[in-house]
């Protein structure tokens, strides 16, 4: 058995970086695995993980001298539960080669707790794994619902723009409310810079007729309305026989996702058509408003192939440029956190948690929020008891995971699920603890370190001060009140200055996985190299 000095000293130097295994080594190569940090101090001479971990807790006591146990040092601890999964109902030799097939699912595989010689699972999903985290709001949802949405969305709802303005003042350059952008200031200097690039690029191909231009995201307008009137009135003073033979040449298109900036830019006379730049399925929608063009028009335009719509575009029917003015950055986000313990794939969603947005709000401002909104007493308690439901379904689910439970024992006396569960969600922010992925480590480190337990008790203990007497809101709840508040704006701004949203991890379900399959094996080779760095300074 190993000694309790020599695993508290091996704990000791692991923790303040000294001896054994700091964070922060570098690795030796790149398919090097991260260290176990079980590996340092619960295993020596002829106690090995092959040999302790192969059972559960019961198979070999031996192992454990009180001061270090099972579920600290071996990564297939979570799958043994209760007496409905243990290691003799699950491997043992009458259920052959595979053991018994009922015992896995996902992660719990045979080779993971049978023979203990797999990846350790997550501690993250741990927690969230037998709960159901679907409501909790994904950042390009979120993202989506306050720029595009229907309920409460920037752009959609027409909030960025100034009050309707009379017919005389639609040509003004200022049209938003709250900012401006470079078409709108520098206006019209700002567009010439463009109209002379398209000028040119326009002569580059052999003076192309129809010369087509889809602008993606015009917002007011303004760019499209300076380069159209900067062709018009030919203020490049270009030569008259060329200046009217593009003028005749450029078509102008804007593709707008927002419906009330697209009301706005066709009240300035603008071409519109409605689409989402992140999207393929927009592009038939404006290859036919292509086709449908002046150019195509009459006798003469029927049947040329620059007026055939079709899915995709042709050299002869597509656009002859595509342009915007600040358009990437309104594109949904979307935040991932990559597992850097094991044997790191990249390429496999299992390495990766989605990071969701948790929006809580307190009881009493939930009532005076339903009071001003004109709902009785009656529903106002209904949503109530929903809300708490599912809030204690939700965050009493992750708490009394075995990771929960290790927390729960490190903080103080009372405290709830929610501030326990978020609490374990804010330490991955806290780079300087070196916060292990693998839940026995985790386990490990909650009842073994004092900095880490330290820290999550000053985390939980600030929560149940912020959090007293709150509830979550599900996505559905969020999007209903916001809706509801539509109206009321001094109310809107109320509920935004009162709830509080959080950054928390969860598993990538398989839905979210084949979305995002494409980009993590494009990026495969920029995620691997970041991934080394962030290794060699310990995270």
């Amino acid at each position: 058995m190993v000694s309790s000095t020599h695993r508290t000293l091996a704990l000791t130097m692991l923790i303040s970086g000294q001896g054994v295994s700091p964070f922060g080594e570098v690795l030796h190569s790149e398919s090097e695995e991260l260290r176990d940090v079980s590996s340092d101090i619960c295993w020596h001479g002829a106690f090995t993980r092959e040999r302790c971990c192969r059972g559960d807790e019961a198979t070999t006591p031996d192992c454990w001298d009180g001061h270090y146990s099972f579920s600290e040092c071996c990564p297939n601890a979570d799958c043994w539960e209760g007496e409905l999964f243990t290691y003799d109902k699950c491997c043992a030799a009458e259920h052959g080669p595979e053991g018994n097939l009922a015992c896995w699912s996902g992660i719990f595989t045979h080779q993971h707790c049978c023979l203990a010689n797999a990846t350790a699972q997550s501690w993250v999903d741990v927690m969230v794994g037998s709960v159901d985290t679907d409501q909790f709001y994904a950042m390009d949802e979120f993202y989506t619902d306050a720029q595009y949405g229907d309920d409460f969305g920037y752009y959609s709802t027409g909030h960025v723009l100034k009050a309707t303005p009379a017919k005389a003042n639609l040509q003004e350059t200022q049209q938003f409310a709250h900012f401006t952008t470079y078409p709108m200031a520098l206006s019209p200097h700002f567009a010439r810079v463009f109209c002379r690039l398209l000028f040119v690029k326009w002569a580059l191909l052999g003076e192309r007729t129809p010369f087509r231009v889809v602008e993606m995201g015009a917002g007011s307008g303004q760019l499209s309305y300076d380069v159209q009137k900067c062709v018009r009135n030919n203020e490049l003073g270009i030569d008259p026989p060329t200046w009217r033979r593009w003028h005749a040449a450029l078509e102008y298109v804007i593709m707008e996702r927002s419906p009330a900036l697209a009301k706005r830019q066709r009240e300035r006379g603008l071409r519109v058509v409605s689409g989402d730049a992140q999207t393929l399925a927009s592009c038939k929608p404006v290859l036919a408003a292509l086709a449908a063009s002046p150019a195509c028009t009459g006798f003469g335009g029927m049947g040329s192939p620059e007026c055939i719509a079709r899915d995709r575009g042709t050299p002869e029917a597509g656009a002859s440029v595509v342009l915007s003015n600040e358009l990437l950055d309104a594109f949904a986000p979307l935040k991932v956190r990559l597992s850097l313990y094991g044997k790191v794939n990249v390429t496999n969603c299992a390495s990766w948690q989605e990071v969701r947005l948790v929006h809580v709000l307190p009881v009493q401002e939930l009532k005076t929020i339903t009071e001003a909104l004109g709902q009785s007493t009656q529903k106002f308690e209904a949503l109530l008891h929903d809300l708490r439901t599912y809030t204690e379904a939700i965050f009493c689910g992750m708490a009394n995971s075995t990771i929960g439970k290790e927390a729960r024992a490190k903080v103080s006396p009372g405290a709830s699920c929610l501030s326990i569960a978020l609490g374990l969600g804010e330490l991955l922010n806290h780079v300087d603890l070196g916060v292990p992925a693998a839940s026995h480590n985790m386990r490990l480190r909650l009842r073994k370190d004092n900095k880490m337990w330290s820290r999550l008790q000053e985390i939980v203990d600030q929560l149940e001060r912020d959090l007293h007497d709150a509830v979550v809101l599900p996505r559905d709840v969020y999007r209903q009140l916001r809706h509801q508040m539509l109206q009321v704006p001094d109310l809107e701004v109320h509920f935004l200055h009162v709830v509080s949203t959080y950054l928390y991890p969860v598993t990538i379900g398989e839905a979210r996985c084949d979305q995002l399959s494409w980009w993590f094996e494009a990026h495969r080779s920029r995620i691997e190299r970041l991934a080394k760095f962030y290794r060699a300074v310990g995270y």
